[in-house]
């Protein structure tokens, strides 16, 4: 079985002048599970002890969203932009249902991805929103922490990722220290492949492509921009597939209060909490939670 370390990225011309990077592993005829990862995030950078612990299991989709890491074209604006294209991409490869999984951004595209398509084309059929949020609405918290520095900096690094994903203990730390390790073991030793930068790293291309997801984040914070399709707060009881809402006991990035927000909001979900965690209890409890996400979505 090939691994996160080890799978062969593929590519398919999309729209537009698109083109979309991913990566098929796991074992398994069943149902596929699709990755959207977080903010800046490209899909070499997951964590091979989540992503691999997963794919024992069951087949497992990585992707680039467009103009991020490998993939090709303009980095999407708007949430309701970058689910379209996620759309499109399943239909390229041929997927007419799918299980899928967003961390954070990616929790913001899995929403709108599974509320905006059509059911006779795609089929969601589970939905795991991890360490995210619903769009502005009532009830839903923004968070008071100064950490859009963190998040933009030019340059990503483990300090970096200490502010935005850990708690501040000595238990966050270990766990900080041990994911950085595992993220960076996909390289060209092990897939015969360079692995991607974050977006925007180093701001090569003058942080426009950071610039552009940030757009995305901050005009899900929107009322009016979330509107009808480009939003998910007025529409999660359309959600009728089992949902799993995982999150960090204290969230810095996406208050763990809108984890209960969803949950209560969508009509069969499950809500997961886990203690001394914050933005990234994924990471932090990869083989507890991939161990739950297998047997949840075996239900």
């Amino acid at each position: 079985m090939s691994t996160h370390q080890t799978a062969k990225t593929r590519y398919i011309d999309g729209s537009n002048g698109s083109k979309f990077a991913y990566r098929r592993l796991g074992t398994g005829s069943g149902t596929p599970l699709l990755f959207l990862i977080h903010f800046r995030g490209v899909m070499d950078r997951w964590d091979p002890l989540l992503i691999n612990s997963i794919a024992e299991h069951r087949p497992v989709i990585l992707v680039d969203y467009v103009g991020v890491g490998l993939s090709v074209g303009e980095v999407a604006t708007t949430i309701r932009q970058s689910a379209a294209q996620m759309i499109e991409f399943l239909q390229l490869i041929g997927e007419p249902e799918v299980d899928v999984l967003g961390f954070s951004i990616g929790g913001l595209v899995a929403q709108v991805l599974a509320l905006n398509a059509d059911p006779a084309i795609l089929k969601v059929r589970k939905l795991i929103l991890t360490g995210t949020s619903p769009s502005y609405g009532p009830g839903v918290e923004t968070t008071t922490n100064d950490i859009v520095a963190w998040a933009g900096s030019p340059s990503l690094g483990l300090e970096n990722f200490q502010v935005l994903f850990f708690p501040k203990t000595a238990g966050g730390t270990k766990a900080s220290e041990a994911w950085w390790d595992r993220i960076h073991e996909r390289g060209p030793a092990t897939s015969g492949e360079e692995a991607a930068d974050y977006l925007s790293q180093g701001h090569a291309d003058g942080g426009k492509g950071v610039t552009a997801q940030m757009g995305q984040a901050i005009g899900f914070t929107n009322a009016e921009a979330t509107e009808g399709l480009g939003g998910s707060i007025g529409r999660l009881h359309e959600l009728n597939m089992p949902v799993l809402v995982a999150q960090g006991h204290d969230d810095w990035m996406l208050p763990t209060v809108n984890s209960f927000l969803i949950q209560q909001k969508v009509p069969n979900g499950t809500l997961l909490i886990y203690p001394d965690s914050g933005h990234g209890f994924l990471f932090q409890f990869a083989r507890q939670f991939s161990k739950f996400v297998v047997d949840w979505l075996s239900e």
